[in-house]
């Protein structure tokens, strides 16, 4: 058996952010997403939805979600 200490770092995904109980994203992930929703609004004039930054990054609609409510 494999003893963890208590000391030991929790993921990066276990932080949560001042928004509220929601986990906080990655940095990485975050730009990405910034990123996206910032070409998506300059190509077409209108904020990118959830559904869409889901589907540009590969990621469930959850994760899109989030994303869009820490940009």
């Amino acid at each position: 058996m494999i003893e963890v200490p208590d000391s030991a770092p929790a993921p990066a995904l276990a932080k949560t952010s001042a928004i509220g109980s929601r986990p906080a994203l990655p940095a990485a992930l975050l730009s990405a997403a910034r990123r996206i929703a910032d070409t998506h609004q300059a190509e077409h004039g209108a904020p990118v939805t959830a559904a869409q930054l889901a589907t540009r990054m590969g990621v469930a609609l959850s994760v899109a979600n989030a994303a869009l409510a820490q940009l």
